[in-house]
């Protein structure tokens, strides 16, 4: 009982120290924004452009061996060029308690938890940026893993590529703070393990989320 409560709590810390970091990367970012006379222009005619940056956070009630239902968490750091084009950095986890010992020996009895990360990068531009709701969509790719325990005390990883395109409508409520909702698809690449296959770690997600900074 007493490693349970270690183990959230250590989780919980993680969170938070990650959060608090990318709130005060974002401040850097607002510091050195650079003015812009062309703004309007193409990306690739701007003689200069306005660099700005914002963080966010995400929760996505995700489809997870193939038909069961979880949640992921996710954190990212976008740079903004010109209000239209963004680049991300992005990491997520699942956070809910995902039974995958059914999938790795069919038939047995017992609990075997999955834990799942992705990190990687993605692109993605804002359309209706000057309106209150804008349609921005986005292509992300990375690495992620599956990580698990079994046997007892024996921990087992494998890693694999992700390709998650996605879409999010977004409502502008203020200059630095925006919120919206979206939709994505988790296409994981790589070879079975455990009898684990990318088929099972892919899946649709639904997305939630909230972003603080200038856009």
């Amino acid at each position: 009982m007493a490693n349970v409560f270690y183990t959230r709590s250590v989780k919980g810390s993680k969170i938070l120290f990650s959060l608090g970091l990318l709130f005060a990367i974002n401040t850097v970012f607002a510091q050195v924004m650079v003015e812009d006379t062309t703004e309007n222009e193409p990306f690739l005619k701007a003689a200069k452009f306005k660099s700005s940056g914002y963080t966010g956070f995400e929760m996505q009630p995700t489809q997870i061996l193939k038909s069961k239902a979880g949640m992921i968490v996710g954190f990212n750091l976008n740079w903004v060029i010109n209000h239209r084009f963004v680049v991300s950095a992005k990491y997520h986890t699942l956070s809910s308690q995902t039974n995958i010992r059914p999938v790795m020996s069919p038939g047995s009895d017992g609990k075997t938890l999955l834990i799942h990360h992705f990190a990687g990068a993605a692109f993605s531009y804002i359309f209706f940026q000057n309106k209150k709701f804008s349609l921005q969509p986005e292509l992300a790719a990375g690495w992620c893993s599956a990580k698990f325990e079994y046997p007892a005390n024996s921990t087992n990883r494998n890693d694999y590529g992700a390709i998650i395109p996605a879409v999010y409508g977004v409502f502008n409520a203020h200059k630095n703070f925006r919120v919206g909702a979206g939709v994505n698809y988790r296409a994981v690449l790589g070879k079975n393990y455990f009898n684990i296959t990318p088929a099972h770690l892919s899946g649709v997600a639904g997305v939630i989320f909230i972003r603080a900074g200038t856009f």
